[in-house]
């Protein structure tokens, strides 16, 4: 082919070479499916992308194939072939030692790990929950397949958001087979979270923390895991109050249905549409953090004088080992993380100015990095020890961050510190977030035409005020007047959405007058960012105290301690009462 970029080659066993191709193909990517004896004859030089989708023998595939590739005529073939070898989970297996300096870039890329990575990166832990309100991760897992420990390792990797242990709940059967399995695997992951196991048939949730965010990874995708969800969803909500979003594995079939049918918690995914996305794939979606993080410690090396070429772990990431790349990107992924806990929040660089954590932020953050980095090493089988030792995997450093001496803090402050700077390198800023409650409206509220007139002249006179904010609404959403001045607030701003929850989902869309109201409230609840479960209507109200900076007062409401900026929206135009302390 002489004209247009060279196609894509996918070589592998089905159904996941053709689950490749299609994905690529939605994606206006051009693709060859070729067979593994098609493989040894085509000409390599004449290659540029070669996924290999988990085949039997990638070994057998791959030797020869980078020795024809280096024995080829140089010129047109000059440039590196990018070869992906596509594989369940780490470690990957047994491969050839290529020639560092040869032609050929092999990258392994495990379907389940990054499959639960790109997974988390759309639901992360805080989604289901409020950090700075002192809320802490309480994950639960029903079902434990494969996919479903490669997502616990992600997410333990990832749940450090406080001083405060966090919880991890394993529902499954032949519970003391799957703990001693985990246990053999993971010997200091009780150092990283309280995990629990007990039986996937029998529950008891009643004395635990609020479940913030639920997965159900099902042996058999279908009814059966649809009929696990919803008696979870029912659980959660008779014993513990909560509705938090609960992920469901659906394997390769298509979510089928409207929005009404998954009663606005259910999200299901297919891990294994979210592995063939070519974004994921092939573009290093989720990557450009990993890779400003390796870059600036390439620098390091190179600004102490040594050549970061002679270090294993400072080679270019094209060809930076596995492990390497992935404590990059275990970094990079927990990012946001610390901005939800400082409420903060990544935007295009052109809309902000220079930012800066705060010293006390600093310091609350540089705790949690070394939290998160012991996890880290906790889960890669390392344990504390006086005397470092690679070999037996023994590091001093794995202690309580109030243990460590200066100089260690400082390497952890440095890392939080340099959180804006690493965003930055990706094209992205700092904005500290500009909370907005909005409770429900009391006597007098404006409806219809007029509420929409004074929403925007708020709206107009909050973005005005406060540039350098971003706009976050907070509300139930229970009554039509709040999901208007919502709904507005998102169409017509980059504003955001708290969905504050007091009690279960399921009385919230009972309590609706009709089934277009339900839906009406569903297609509003499935823009939220967050969903925060409050403990009742005092929950709540504290919720709004202590986490609003301002309040937008449909009519007349019940006083409030804190916060005092409110805006008044009433049924006369004088009730645009502006009470901010300036």
């Amino acid at each position: 082919m002489l004209f247009g970029p060279s196609p894509i080659h996918v070589c592998g066993s089905e159904p996941l070479a053709s689950r490749v191709v299609a994905g690529l193909r939605a994606d206006g990517r051009r693709v060859r499916l070729v067979s593994p004896d098609q493989l040894t004859t085509l000409k390599p030089a004449r290659i540029r992308t070669l996924i290999l989708a988990d085949p039997p023998d990638p070994a057998g595939l791959i030797a020869p194939f980078a020795a024809r590739l280096d024995q080829a005529r140089r010129g047109f073939g000059a440039e590196p072939v990018r070869l992906i070898l596509m594989h369940p989970a780490d470690p990957p297996p047994p491969l050839p030692t290529l020639n560092l300096d040869g032609r050929l870039r092999l990258e392994t890329f495990a379907i389940e790990n990054r499959a639960m990575r790109a997974l988390l990166a759309r639901w992360p832990l805080h989604s289901g929950m409020d950090p700075p309100f002192g809320q802490v991760p309480h994950l639960l897992i029903a079902g434990f397949t494969p996919s479903a420990g490669a997502f616990l390792v992600q997410a333990l990797r990832l749940i450090q958001y406080a001083d405060a242990c966090p919880r991890v709940s394993v529902l499954c059967d032949d519970t003391e087979r799957v703990a001693a399995r985990f246990q053999a695997a993971y010997p200091q992951a009780g150092q990283v979270a309280e995990i629990r196991f007990a039986p996937l048939a029998s529950p008891s949730l009643k004395d635990a923390p609020a479940v913030t965010l639920a997965l159900v990874c099902p042996d058999a995708p279908g009814a059966e895991g649809l009929r696990v969800a919803r008696a979870l969803i029912q659980a959660i909500a008779r014993e513990q109050r909560a509705s938090p979003p609960i992920l469901l594995e659906i394997g390769d079939d298509a979510a089928r249905g409207d929005i009404a049918d998954w009663d606005g918690q259910l999200i299901p995914f297919s891990s294994l549409h979210a592995a063939c996305r070519p974004q994921v794939l092939l573009d290093g979606l989720g990557d450009e953090a990993a890779r400003t993080i390796h870059e600036q410690y390439c620098d390091s090396i190179a600004a102490q004088g040594r050549d970061p070429g002679t270090e294993p772990a400072g080679e270019p990431w094209p060809r930076l080992a596995t492990s390497y790349r992935q404590a990059n990107r275990h970094q990079a992924d927990h990012l946001w993380a610390k901005l939800a806990l400082t409420d903060c929040r990544a935007v295009v660089e052109e809309m902000v100015d220079s930012f800066a954590f705060t010293p006390l932020e600093v310091e609350r953050l540089a705790r949690i990095e070394h939290r998160r980095w012991a996890a880290d090493r906790f889960l890669d089988g390392w344990s504390y020890a006086p005397v470092r030792d690679n070999a037996r995997k023994h590091h001093p450093q794995l202690i309580p961050y109030a243990e460590l001496s200066e100089p260690m803090k400082d390497l952890d402050r440095f890392a939080v510190r340099g959180v804006p700077n690493l965003l930055a390198r990706s094209g992205l800023g700092v904005v500290r977030l500009l909370i907005v409650g909005l409770p429900a409206p009391g006597a007098g509220s404006a409806s219809g035409r007029r509420l929409c007139t004074l929403t925007r002249l708020v709206l107009e006179r909050l973005v005005a005020r406060y540039p350098d904010r971003a706009l976050v609404l907070a509300a139930t959403l229970a009554d039509p007047a709040t999901r208007q001045v919502m709904r507005q607030a998102l169409d017509q701003t980059d504003a955001g959405l708290f969905w504050l929850l007091p009690r279960p989902v399921d009385e919230l869309l009972a309590a609706q007058p009709d089934a277009a109201a339900r839906l009406d409230l569903l297609e509003l609840a499935a823009r939220a960012e967050r969903r925060i479960a409050l403990d009742g209507e005092g929950e709540l109200a504290r919720w709004f105290a202590a986490r609003a900076e301002i309040v937008i007062a449909l009519g007349a409401i019940a006083p409030m301690a804190e916060p005092a900026r409110r805006v008044t929206l009433s049924t006369g135009w004088a009730g645009l009462d502006w009470n901010f302390e300036y």
